[in-house]
């Protein structure tokens, strides 16, 4: 794609505002999957129509710059953001989390090993840092950016949370980042079933076997907030337009961010 970059004050041209009009972060969705072309990843070796949807935080191979260092994943960048507080001891957090290969073990483990010092106001913050992380991956990697491309124009992106479980403040965090389809898990355990069976099934019964699984994309209802999804779709519309995500750099900048003992101003942003 050629270079651009967005307007002086980091913040998309009025006109393209219309773009994103239609995705919300934080607000509650319910997809239909039978009417809505629902484009849904849970484990990095999912895949559908060819393509890896590797699109998690915790995916490794996608390492970028970001904040004058390279990260081996978004959820280590992330992850910086709830540690981003101007002491040593949060910088040293982020020097940890930095050197971490492995996104799980960032997420698990580095992240529990310190809850205590996680910002206190990290919920007012959580959305826009992780469009802003996102977008640097991006920005930052060829591959990562290919991969959102891939994927058409009209799917809507969906972090799926079947599996999920955790709760923060009253939260359900499955709830938060993706979104549930009981339906589906119901339709998943049938075919698993199924697929157990088939080789004691009649042709016919085979047949049925082979038409479900084609339809397994079409079947049930999501619902959650799905912030990862929409993240991931700003990010994809912006990629196709050629214009930066409606990040609010604002709100970054009065939460004043530290990262390695800096303060991040977010002045001279550049977009692709």
């Amino acid at each position: 794609m050629n270079d651009f970059t967005n307007n002086g004050d980091n913040r998309p041209d009025f006109s393209y505002q219309s773009l994103f009009e239609d995705i919300v972060l934080g607000r509650m969705e319910t997809y239909d999957a039978s009417k809505l072309n629902c484009w849904a990843f849970r484990k990095s070796t999912d895949e559908r129509d060819g393509i890896i949807l590797s699109l998690g935080n915790l995916c490794g191979g996608y390492s970028f710059p970001f904040c004058g260092h390279i990260f081996h994943t978004s959820e280590s960048a992330y992850l910086c953001g709830e540690f981003s507080l101007n002491t040593p001891a949060h910088a040293e957090i982020q020097q940890e989390l930095l050197e971490q290969k492995n996104g799980f073990v960032s997420k698990k483990f580095i992240k529990n090993k310190y809850k205590e010092y996680i910002r206190e106001d990290w919920e007012e913050i959580r959305l826009q840092w992780m469009l802003y992380v996102v977008w640097q991956k991006c920005v930052g990697n060829a591959a990562f950016r290919d991969l959102l491309l891939s994927l058409p124009k009209d799917a809507v992106i969906i972090e799926n949370s079947n599996k999920a479980r955790g709760r923060i403040n009253g939260h359900n965090l499955d709830l938060v980042w993706g979104a549930k389809n009981d339906e589906l898990k119901e339709f998943e355990n049938q075919l698993r079933f199924q697929e157990k069976h088939a080789p004691f099934l009649k042709p016919e019964y085979l047949e049925e076997l082979e038409k479900d699984k084609a339809r397994i994309h079409t079947v049930g209802h999501y619902e959650g907030q799905n912030n990862m999804g929409k993240v991931l779709k700003l990010c994809q519309i912006a990629l196709l337009n050629e214009v930066a995500p409606p990040i609010d750099y604002d709100l970054l900048r009065e939460k004043q961010i530290y990262l390695f003992g800096e303060l991040q101003t977010f002045d001279g942003e550049e977009a692709l």
